[in-house]
This record gives structure tokens, C-alpha cells and sequence, in this order.
């Protein structure tokens, strides 16, 4: 969970930044202190960058933020499609789920179990799985599943006193 302290963190970090520089920009293009008309436009650009931040980045880590701290988190097992060449995303049946890098990355066609949060979809865990024989699990779950009248405890007709 470090990792994911230390992630929010730096993408907290570049959303202040970019208020900043809208701030600092709309108060000199108030001013008439804008020497480059490129400039007079930064605070818009900032604004266009620091909303898509927001929405795709920042704001989703902050929703998960409550889920990291009840360590409330999803889970779904499936095969991996895709590992990023840095190491920091897995792509596990088309879904991106962000990882630490500094981890064990299992391999390309695996079967895992992934732990992640509801919104940025940080994988907390990753586990590779054994194979799974699917019709030995169906039987023994069908087998498990049939309650037959004489398995039912009877109940006593005495009363206590």
C-alpha cells in the first residue's frame, strides 16, 4: 500500500501544480502582464489539462482512498493478456489493473487473482493460480449440494424441563 500512498501522493502533487499555474496565469493576464499572447492562453490550457487529470488520475485514487484505509477491496481471477513494458500495468482479460512495479510480475498467459480497488483499479495483490480442473470442481460441488431427507438431524419430542 505504500506504492499507492506514494502514486496518490505525486498525482496530488501535479494537480496543485497545474492550479498554480492557472491562478498564477489568470491573475497576470488580469493584470495586463502577459508579455506573449501564447500566454494568455496558459490558464485555459492548464484548466482543459487539470480537468482531463482530475477525471481519468487524480480523482479516481482519491475515491479509492476510504476502500485502501477499510482494506475494502475487489477481486477477479483470470488470465493475463498484456504486461506493460514498465512493469507497472497487467491487462488481465481487457481490463488494465495498475501494479507496483518493484512486485513479482507474473507472465503473459498466467491465470491470476487480482486484488484491486473499485475505481483506479490499483491491484493491492496479485496471486497466480494453479490450473483448475473445472469438471472436478463441478462434481464435487454437485456432490456437496444434494441433501437427501435421511441426512436431515430429526428432531427429539422431548421437552425440558
Amino acid at each position: 500500500m505504500k506504492y499507492y500512498i506514494v502514486n496518490l501522493i505525486a498525482h496530488l502533487i501535479v494537480t496543485v501544480i497545474l492550479f498554480i499555474v492557472i491562478v498564477v496565469g489568470t491573475n497576470r493576464n488580469k493584470k495586463r502582464e502577459t508579455k506573449h499572447v501564447l500566454t494568455y492562453f496558459l490558464p485555459l490550457i492548464a484548466s482543459a489539462l487539470m480537468a482531463f487529470y482530475l477525471i481519468t488520475i487524480t480523482g479516481p485514487r482519491l475515491l479509492d482512498l476510504t476502500d485502501v484505509v477499510r482494506q475494502n477491496y475487489y477481486s477477479y481471477t483470470g488470465v493475463i493478456d498484456e504486461v506493460s513494458p514498465a512493469n507497472n500495468y497487467l491487462v488481465v482479460d481487457g481490463v488494465r489493473y495498475y501494479i507496483n512495479p518493484l512486485r513479482y510480475i507474473p507472465e503473459v498467459g498466467q491465470t491470476v487473482r487480482i486484488k484491486y480497488t473499485q475505481y483506479s483499479k490499483y491491484s493491492v495483490s496479485v496471486e497466480v493460480m494453479d490450473e483448475i480442473d473445472i469438471t472436478e470442481s463441478i462434481n464435487e460441488e454437485l456432490e456437496t449440494a444434494v441433501v437427501t431427507p435421511t441426512d436431515s438431524p430429526r428432531r427429539s419430542s422431548r421437552t425440558h424441563n
